[in-house]
C-alpha cells in the first residue's frame, strides 16, 4: 500500500559549522539561508538545492565562498516554507503549469503531487507570503505555483463575490492615501 509523502519541514538552524566543505561535488555545500524579520532565524540548504532561486545564485556567482546570505525580506515562518519547497525539488525546476488554470484543483493542475499537497495546505496568507518571498528571491516556478494556487480559489468564486472583493480594496485605498498606481 502506498503511503502518501508528507512534505518535511524546514527546521531552523541555531548554530552553523562554516568548516562543513569537503566532498566531492562543490555544490552540495552547505549554505545558510538567514531570514528577516523580528526574530530572524537560519535555515540550512545545499548550494545545488538552493539553485531554484536565481537571487541566490546571483550572488554566489559574485562571491562563490559564501556560506551565509542574509534574505531579509522574508520572515522566518516564510523562509521555512520556501526551504522546504527548494529542498523537495533539490534544484530541478519543476514542469511549467497550464496557463490559463482550467481547474480547481491542484492535483489537477500540478505534475507532482506534492506540489499540490505542500500548497493546499496553507492558508490565504500564507500562500501571499510565499508569493511575495518566491518573487523577492526570484523562484519562478514557486511564484507560478502561488499564483496557480490564488487562481484556483479565485475560479470558486461567483461575479457577486469577486466584485465586493475589489470594492473594499478599491475603499481601503481611497481611505489609506494608498492609491499610488496613477
Amino acid at each position: 500500500m502506498a503511503e502518501e509523502a508528507k512534505p518535511e519541514e524546514a527546521k531552523p538552524v541555531e548554530e552553523v559549522e562554516e568548516d562543513d566543505a569537503g566532498g566531492l561535488d562543490e555544490d552540495d555545500t552547505v549554505l545558510t539561508l538567514k531570514s528577516g524579520g523580528q526574530n530572524p532565524k537560519s535555515f540550512e540548504v545545499s548550494k545545488s538545492d538552493a539553485q531554484l532561486s536565481k537571487f541566490v545564485t546571483t550572488i554566489l556567482e559574485g562571491d562563490q565562498d559564501a556560506t551565509t546570505i542574509e534574505i531579509r525580506q522574508v520572515p522566518p515562518e516564510t523562509l521555512a516554507h520556501v526551504v522546504e519547497y527548494l529542498k523537495h525539488h533539490k534544484g530541478k525546476e519543476p514542469d511549467p503549469l497550464p496557463c490559463p488554470v482550467r481547474s480547481i484543483h491542484m492535483a489537477q493542475i500540478v505534475s507532482d503531487k506534492w506540489d499540490a499537497t505542500w500548497i493546499d495546505g496553507f492558508d490565504k496568507k500564507t500562500i501571499f507570503e510565499v508569493i511575495l518571498a518566491a518573487n523577492y528571491m526570484d523562484i519562478k516556478s514557486l511564484l507560478h505555483l502561488g499564483c496557480a494556487k490564488i487562481a484556483t480559489l479565485i475560479k470558486q468564486l461567483d461575479q457577486k463575490e469577486i466584485n465586493r472583493i475589489i470594492e473594499e480594496e478599491e475603499k481601503y485605498r481611497k481611505e489609506h492615501g494608498g492609491d499610488n498606481d496613477k
